[in-house]
């Protein structure tokens, strides 16, 4: 196990009642961000597995961590921030209550004993289903405090807003790359026109997908921008690499505080997840 300890200030009582904490669940790890009631990052951990480990294996050493750092007794506000790949978005008009978890099985295979979580996303018209399984729930009751669970999808639309109105318009292509995951969302007109996820064999197959992407939906690689977040930033050999296909490449505007840039990108989902319940 690797351990990137990014920010370690002492988590006061205050924080610990009236704070945020986020944990965003990967295929390969997961991480925590511990913020004040104003969301200034006050602690920041990232936690790595070079060895396969099954999600079961993953969550319990994710909550044997969290307990054995006092976290799981944290009585603010607790958001798990889940990168499965059983989640789909259903337009309005397609959309019925009723049917949710069939139209979310037309599209993946949820476990045994898996529920599905119906979100309405804000600002936006349509529904992000995804399965959210036991063990999930399991851990989600662990917390002192509330605890809500999202997808790493409806974060990525959240950050939507941090990209100009006039790309909006006219069309941007955000895509979040994780070491073993990539996220891909679409707007044009101010509307979603695509939101997808894979599963990544190495960080570098990312670049294939955007620019299939662009290709099916006949977007323009002279004009249209992409957004990059995750492990990618404008210093990263892959960015440069997008760069000889796709003329506008850029850093996903955010801000955090205290946090280098290459940080930032890394975990604005993590952070974005507090902003979204």
């Amino acid at each position: 196990m690797q351990v990137d300890s990014i920010i370690s200030n002492t988590i006061s009582q205050d924080i610990r009642l009236k704070g945020h904490q986020s944990i965003r669940l990967a295929a390969d790890g997961f991480s925590v961000l511990i913020s004040d009631a104003s969301y200034t990052p006050i602690y920041l951990k990232a936690y790595t597995y070079q060895e396969n480990l099954s999600s079961l294996e993953l969550f319990a050493e994710c909550k044997r961590i969290l307990d054995e750092s006092g976290l799981l007794s944290f009585e603010g506000e607790t958001v798990l921030i889940l990168d499965s790949m059983t989640v789909t978005l259903v337009p309005n008009h397609f959309y019925k209550e009723a049917s949710s978890r069939e139209m979310l099985e037309k599209v993946c295979q949820l476990e045994e004993g898996e529920r599905v979580s119906d979100r309405i996303v804000k600002n936006r018209t349509g529904h992000l289903l995804y399965g959210i399984s036991e063990k999930t729930d399991d851990l989600a009751n662990s917390f002192a405090g509330e605890t809500k669970i999202l997808h790493s999808l409806e974060c990525l639309i959240s950050l939507s807003d941090q990209v100009k109105s006039s790309d909006h318009q006219r069309g941007a292509v955000m895509a979040e790359v994780q070491h073993k995951t990539l996220d891909i969302l679409v707007i044009r007109e101010d509307q979603i026109r695509l939101l997808n996820r894979y599963r990544l064999n190495d960080p570098s197959d990312f670049i294939y997908h955007v620019l299939n992407t662009m290709k099916q939906l006949d977007l323009d690689r002279e004009s249209i921008p992409v957004y990059l977040s995750g492990i990618i930033h404008d210093d990263h050999e892959l960015f440069g690499l997008l760069g000889k296909y796709v003329r506008n490449v850029v850093n996903t505007p955010y801000y955090l505080e205290e946090l280098a840039r290459e940080n930032i990108l890394r975990f604005m989902i993590l952070s974005e997840g507090s902003k979204c319940v």
